[in-house]
């Protein structure tokens, strides 16, 4: 019995070590699975993120409540965060590798291209909307979504309230590769720290009340870490650490890659343990877990052919995780089972699933529009500031 304790200590220790080893050297090449500028697989799973979304806010799990099921829009955008976090940090080591620096300017030039005219328009939009149906949106509301700090602590609205997770990014993105390129261990180290602490201090804050909240400075530090948990870049760190990993060669598939089924299963069990009617729902653990598994989901697709890679590189798929950014804008439009929105309100005495069907059709109407009559025009625009490791 002892012998096999100190076997397992022993392979403890020496796991530890060479996790400690490999994440302190130096990184030398792009790692074969990285080698591609382009994922298809990611694609298809922005499009079932940005369908969980929309089935959330379109009311459309009330056909799945008597199934006991639903399907979470913070899920949806927590699977966003992870693949963003992933290839921000992939192009931006993919560029340190290449040229031996990063150019921050040709960074910014690119995210705000990709990012702020389809956000812009639609906020003109909802200026002229605010104008005509006198919906009482303030100033301070646009300005907290202009200046992209929608997720602080802040009165919130329901047309512009999507906007947090815009804010989340963006923050991400000014603080984040300034940091990951100067001292890419140091990063490294400080993304696993928080992403440790604050999922502990969120879990013991919820189901410890009592010891977490006994102490004024530990009650606000851990309301402050439960409400970024939710509206700051947290899970972001989770997909950017994953790029590090196999950067690092710390973790890699060549064991895993073999299974067929294996990352569909994964997607079951991220499904299932954020159904909040289910008894595998834990608040903030589910959460947490499942941001774990969906960068594990984006490793095992990356490459290889499973049953998850070829539904994920689906032509459908792809198609709707390509216009996923403006889906997401402008569904804001149309969100509620029984719309307050005045100009969907004429459709509140249909059939709801005719009126879900009316507003699926509006919405990749607007959407695909907005995609190819404008966001197209940005991303050609974007494309002068790529290297040739950017194009992700």
């Amino acid at each position: 019995m002892l012998t096999g304790q100190f076997a397992t200590q022993s392979t403890l220790v020496s796991y530890l070590k060479e996790f400690k080893d490999k994440l302190f050297a130096d990184i030398t090449e792009v790692p074969a699975i990285l080698q591609s500028t382009h994922y298809p697989s990611l694609d298809g799973l922005r499009g079932i993120a940005i369908l969980m979304v929309i089935i959330y806010h379109f009311g459309a799990n009330h056909f799945f409540r008597p199934y006991y099921f639903l399907f979470s829009g913070e899920l949806g955008v927590n699977i966003f965060f992870v693949i963003s976090g992933f290839l921000i940090t992939t192009l931006l080591l993919k560029e340190k590798l290449k040229y031996g620096s990063v150019s921050l300017k040709r960074f910014y030039a690119r995210r705000a291209l990709r990012i702020v005219p389809v956000a812009y328009l639609f906020l003109l939009v909802m200026i002229v909307l605010n104008s005509i149906y006198k919906l009482g949106l303030s100033g301070s509301n646009f300005a907290a979504s202009f200046l992209f700090y929608k997720n602080m602590p802040y009165q919130s609205d329901f047309y512009t309230g999507h906007f947090w997770s815009l804010a989340a990014e963006v923050q991400f993105y000014l603080i984040a590769p300034v940091l990951l390129v100067s001292n890419t261990n140091r990063y490294a180290i400080a993304a696993i720290f928080i992403v440790i602490a604050i999922t502990l201090v969120s879990v013991l804050g919820f189901y410890c009340p009592d010891i977490m909240h006994s102490n004024p400075a530990i009650r606000y530090m851990t309301k402050g870490c439960m409400y970024f948990f939710w509206n700051g870049p947290f899970i972001v760190l989770i997909g950017s650490l994953l790029a590090i990993f196999l950067f690092k060669g710390i973790i890699g598939i060549e064991k895993t890659n073999r299974s067929f089924l294996l990352s569909f299963l994964l997607l079951i069990i991220v499904l299932a343990i954020n159904n909040r009617l289910s008894l595998l729902y834990y608040k903030y653990v589910s959460e947490f877990i499942a941001a774990i598994l969906t960068a594990w989901i984006i490793l095992l697709n990356l490459r290889t052919k499973n049953l998850l890679s070829v539904i994920l590189e689906s032509r459908v798929l792809v198609k709707i995780g390509v216009i996923s950014y403006s889906l997401y804008i402008w569904q804001q439009l149309f969100i509620g089972s029984r719309s307050f929105l005045p100009w969907v309100k004429p459709f509140n005495d249909y059939p709801q699933g005719l009126f879900i069907v009316i507003k699926l059709i509006s919405v990749f109407i607007i959407a695909s529009m907005s995609y190819y009559l404008f966001e197209v025009k940005f991303l050609k625009i974007k494309s002068r500031y790529e290297t040739p490791s950017s194009k992700l």
